[in-house]
């Protein structure tokens, strides 16, 4: 995926609950909880084409180009299932 994808998935979730889901090249599954008191706050295209993802209590940097896909759910007792 580009940055500007995953900009694009994930900017309509900053402040809403759930969990954010994504399925990385030769990692796995990686996923995150989105509750009241860890909110996604913000999302940031770097320049050098890297995502950075701001939280409440912390952030993370992901490269688009390691992302296959990104879900989320609404309800943050429940997780999507395994990727396919």
């Amino acid at each position: 995926m580009t940055d500007d994808t995953i900009g694009e998935l994930l900017k309509p979730l900053i402040g809403k609950s759930g969990t954010i889901f994504m399925l990385v090249k030769q990692t796995g599954q990686v996923g995150f909880t989105t509750a009241e008191n860890k909110q996604l706050t913000g999302v940031e295209l770097r320049p050098d084409g890297l995502v950075r993802l701001e939280r409440e209590d912390g952030w993370a940097v992901i490269d688009p180009a390691e992302i296959v896909a990104v879900v989320w759910s609404g309800d943050a007792d429940h997780s999507p299932g395994q990727f396919l």
